[in-house]
């Protein structure tokens, strides 16, 4: 009975990593379309002429901006989500690890105990 109830805490622990790393890619997918998003903005700002000026959203208000000032926000903003993606990637991984090693370490309990063979 012992054996049940720690192949059933094996489960409940591989369950809650799974279900952290269902959030961790969440956040990993969003953070990369708000990478694309931010490229392609640049790429779009990147064409207009020296001293342009832009309107950027803020809220609900446009707030206008120069080209550079904007361009410099994005690429500081992209910067940013390029660590925490760079994070969110370690942090799958150490999930991904720890679920493998609880797998491997709940079917060793699981099988039945083998005297060692001796000379």
């Amino acid at each position: 009975m012992a054996e049940q109830g720690s192949s059933q805490d094996y489960a409940e622990k591989i369950e809650t990593l799974n279900e952290q790393l269902r959030l961790v890619l969440e956040e990993k997918q969003s953070l990369e379309l708000e990478v694309k998003d931010i490229d392609r903005v640049l790429s779009e700002i990147a064409g207009l002429p020296d001293g342009e000026s832009v309107y950027q959203l803020v809220g609900s208000v446009l707030v206008k901006k120069g080209r550079d000032e904007l361009s410099k926000e994005l690429q500081e903003k992209k910067e940013k989500d390029a660590l925490m993606l760079q994070t969110l990637a370690q942090r799958e991984q150490s999930i991904n690890e720890e679920v493998k090693r609880l797998r491997k370490e709940m079917l060793f309990r699981a099988q039945p105990f083998r005297a060692p063979t001796g000379a």
